[in-house]
């Protein structure tokens, strides 16, 4: 029987980040068969929705605890297995190490927010954080956008401003690890002093 406490599961945000993981598949497909303009429309939908969830929650009051988990964990998975795939593809500009940092860097967060979202402490995404994943979605266009094209080489301006997005989304994956972090540290050193009270 449902009490008073529990949250609702399909709101609005919750059932955008779903249709955004199913949607992940469809980019996959494109990609893997070279349909760089299902790819990017797609993939553009998706960042769309990404946006679309978050202000819905705050504007109409339905942010839940699973939605602050759903949210950036549905962000991960895309980013990273689009990532995964292109990393595949000569040409690309992502190298397998880049990939590996980011998802190093978010499978660590991702842990920390689910460990203190357990013990009832907020751990959403900050602006570094969320900088980091619009440059990442930005990035990821560029690279599509230079398939789309005929690749690097017929597209140099195109391919110069896609470099310059995937070093850019690779130092701030870095720098917002770092924050969070330190946000973490902070967070923890509280609870411990709040025990030892």
């Amino acid at each position: 029987m449902a009490t008073a406490t529990q949250e609702p599961i399909w709101t609005i945000p919750n059932i955008l980040s779903l249709g955004r993981l199913v949607s992940t598949g469809f980019i996959l497909w494109a990609i893997d068969t070279a349909r760089w303009d299902t790819a990017l429309a797609i993939f553009i939908l998706a960042a769309i929705s990404d946006w679309c969830d978050g202000y819905i929650a705050r504007r109409f009051n339905q942010a839940t605890v699973l939605g602050r988990q759903l949210d950036p964990l549905v962000d991960k998975i895309t980013v990273i297995a689009v990532l995964i795939h292109l990393a595949a593809l000569a040409g690309s500009g992502v190298k397998p190490w880049m990939v590996s940092i980011v998802l190093t860097r978010e499978l660590l967060i991702q842990a920390l927010r689910s460990h203190l979202e357990s013990a009832s402490v907020g751990f959403g995404a900050k602006m570094a954080g969320k900088l980091k994943m619009a440059v990442q979605c930005f990035a990821i266009i560029a690279i599509l956008w230079v398939f789309r094209s005929g690749g690097p080489d017929q597209n140099r301006s195109i391919t110069m401003l896609r470099d310059v997005l995937i070093w850019a989304s690779l130092a701030l994956t870095i720098y917002s690890g770092g924050a969070y972090l330190a946000r973490a540290k902070s967070i923890f050193e509280n609870i411990g002093k709040g025990a030892s009270a």
